[in-house]
């Protein structure tokens, strides 16, 4: 692309100053009394052609020995062309055969191309360049015409096109005082007629090749507007072929009169027209846009003989300008729009930060303050500005401050969000607040800063704090009265079903002689009458197992899980270590919790072993119940059956524990409880 445009600028500019030099010669040669053929008079501008053309021309005979050559092979070459003639090329440059012929027809060989060669100048320096070689045969001689271009340029770096048309503008300029140099040689040579005519015949065949192969479509018309010249790709973008262009004006392409006036208009006035754009018509009758450059030919007397027209299709440029204005136009409406949304989101963002009642920060990875709201402001009566860029060690006591530090440096640790509990100094005293705090991010994904949003849950605490205490005394009353409940069947219900036994001895020893039927009854009844004493004695310890007062927590688990493995069938094995003594309070929580485990085991789990395991461990009970059943999902549960499972979550709270529940579908469940040995009712976990 970059190689074509290049000769389509270098046609414009030699066609443009060259074919108008072509009268000047006609009349020079007449002058001088000259008797030539019509053809060699017809050459003669292709004469000035060569002597004016911007690229290096040399003519060489068959032992590659220099004929003649133009300026700008002078100025490649470095050489004067006195000095280029009869001088060997291969001393300049190498690797071109020499002139040979076709052994059949005699003729000369084909043109031939060698995109790459070393120039060694008269100065030394060494250019790259590339060699169009024209053979030809005048008047049985041998000569080839070689043109060489510079690549030195292009071999070292594929440049921008904005340097490439500095680098033209440059070459305009020295190709204009070149000009000027040929047009004073020109007059010194004008004499040698015949060098002029086989000159201009070479030029001529160069140049009639150049514009026929040319990218553009290049056309010449003389002053009356009737074509001289048309070349393929002008057929090919107009439709029309030389014999349609007979009889008619290239006036009658343009498809706007008052537009072509225009131009004809700058035309004149400028001498030449550069990169016009205008609308023609093709033979279809389709309106095409076309990019127009016009140059004036005129003779020795500055009369204008004619013009050199070239033309470049804009259709599909202007298809691609209007695809992307609309690409433009969209890319607008959405930024807009994007703009608008951002203004939006802004605004509702900037409400909630400064209406919300939770406290909002961000502070950054070293812990100071980038953004506060408004709720917080006023809870430390500081403003925003005073706030930001200070850390919590700088507005808070060192109590509060470290714990707030500690937070975020576990969120940036662990990457995620948690939810804390923290305690906030206010005027009115220290709030506790329930704060979620998550990292903040940027493009890259490395974390910047950690945000957080705090609600103060003050009153929920208290209400809490309340509702525990007040369960924990329930809950203490409620052993109470187990414990009364359990004394009185054990004592009054017991007494007075060991009374009717008695009773009922009495009369079985006394009727068995006179009655043996009734004797028989009263046998029955102490029978049931031992039963029921039983269960009275099972249903008090149930309630309140008295070895739990007398003899403490193990031996009482010991006694109820030997009577439930009795009564369920299920194998119960109890495990103890470094179990010390503890409060009643601890006991009886620890007791309860493993009674509930152990009553959800054999109601539950269709297992067929369960485990309890207490354990000291520094200042702590830890109780596990384990069983081998079928399990469950925890999160699954719902609220009416979870009421077990939050009571002794309950208890494990009231005595200052906690608790935690493992299980999953087929796997079996684990209750694991750690309590304080020394616990207190309604103390907070």
């Amino acid at each position: 692309m970059k190689g074509r445009r290049t000769v389509r600028n270098s046609v414009f500019e030699e066609t443009s100053r060259l074919r108008g030099r072509v009268a000047e010669l006609e009349a020079r040669l007449a002058w001088c009394g000259g008797s030539g053929s019509r053809d060699a008079a017809a050459g003669e501008p292709l004469s000035t052609v060569f002597e004016n053309a911007r690229m290096a021309m040399l003519v060489v005979d068959e032992g590659r020995r220099c004929v003649d050559a133009n300026p700008a092979a002078c100025t490649l070459t470095g050489y004067g062309r006195e000095e280029l003639l009869g001088r060997e090329l291969g001393l300049l440059y190498g690797g071109i055969p020499e002139l040979s012929t076709d052994p059949e027809t005699g003729a000369a060989e084909d043109m031939t191309f060698l995109p790459e060669c070393l120039l060694t100048r008269k100065d030394g320096a060494r250019l790259w360049i590339e060699i169009t070689r024209l053979p030809f045969v005048m008047g049985g001689r041998r000569l080839a015409l070689e043109i060489l271009r510079d690549i030195s340029g292009r071999k070292q770096s594929a440049g921008s096109f904005g340097t490439i048309r500095n680098q033209l503008e440059r070459r305009i300029e020295e190709s204009a005082h070149d000009l000027e140099v040929a047009n004073a040689q020109l007059k010194r040579e004008i004499e040698e007629r015949r060098r002029a005519e086989t000159e201009l015949k070479r030029t001529k065949e160069y140049l009639e090749n150049i514009i026929e192969n040319s990218v553009d479509a290049i056309g010449i018309v003389d002053r009356e507007g009737r074509f001289i010249l048309w070349n393929r790709r002008a057929v090919e973008i107009y439709g029309y072929h030389s014999d349609d262009l007979a009889g008619k004006s290239s006036f009658d392409l343009y498809a706007d009169r008052a537009e072509l006036d225009r131009m004809l208009e700058r035309l004149r006035r400028d001498g030449v027209v550069r990169e016009y754009e205008i609308l023609m018509k093709k033979q279809d009758g389709s309106i095409v846009p076309m990019d127009i450059s016009i140059s004036l030919l005129k003779d020795d007397r500055g009369r204008t003989i004619g013009s050199v027209c070239v033309a470049r299709d804009l259709s599909e440029r202007k298809k691609s300008e209007l695809d992307l204005k609309r690409a433009r136009d969209e890319l607008s409406r959405y930024s807009k729009e994007l703009e608008r949304q951002v203004r939006e989101r802004t605004r509702e963002i900037s409400g909630i930060l400064k209406y919300t009642p939770a406290v909002v920060t961000i502070k950054d990875v070293d812990g100071y303050y980038t953004l506060v709201n408004a709720r917080f402001e006023e809870l430390i009566g500081m403003s925003g500005d005073e706030v930001l860029g200070r850390s919590d060690h700088e507005i808070f006591p060192a109590e509060f401050a470290d714990r707030f530090r500690a937070n975020d440096l576990q969120v940036l640790a662990e990457g995620r969000s948690c939810q804390v509990e923290e305690h906030f100094p206010q005027r009115d005293g220290v709030h506790t607040y329930l704060t979620v705090k998550f990292p903040l991010y940027d493009e890259e994904g490395v974390a910047t800063g950690t945000c957080g949003i705090g609600t103060d849950i003050t009153e929920v605490k208290k209400a809490q704090d309340q509702l525990r205490r007040l369960s924990g005394r329930m809950m203490a009353g409620q052993e109470t009265e187990r414990a009364a409940i359990a004394r009185e069947l054990h004592d009054e219900l017991g007494q007075i079903l060991t009374a009717l036994r008695m009773d009922a001895v009495w009369m079985a020893n006394h009727l068995k002689e006179s009655d043996a039927r009734a004797a028989s009854r009263a046998l029955a009844m102490c029978d049931i009458i031992d039963r029921t004493i039983d269960e009275v004695r099972g249903i008090a310890l149930r309630l309140r197992p008295s070895v739990l007062d007398d003899l403490g927590l193990i031996p009482a688990l010991e006694w109820y899980t030997t009577d439930l493995e009795k009564r369920s069938g299920i194998a119960i094995i109890l495990n103890h270590h470094d179990v010390p003594q503890m409060d009643d309070l601890v006991a009886t929580a620890a007791y309860r919790i493993a009674q509930e485990a152990l009553t959800n085991v054999v109601r539950h789990s269709s297992a067929s072993h369960a485990e309890v395991s207490l354990e000291g461990e520094k200042g702590f009970l830890m109780i596990t119940v384990t069983d081998n059943g079928k399990g469950f999902t925890v999160s699954e549960l719902s609220e009416s059956d979870c009421l077990g499972l939050a009571g002794m979550r309950e208890r494990a709270a009231l005595a200052g524990g906690s608790l935690e529940i493992e299980s999953s579908p087929g796997k079996g469940t684990r209750v694991r409880c750690r309590l304080p040995f020394s616990g207190r009712m309604g103390a907070l976990p």
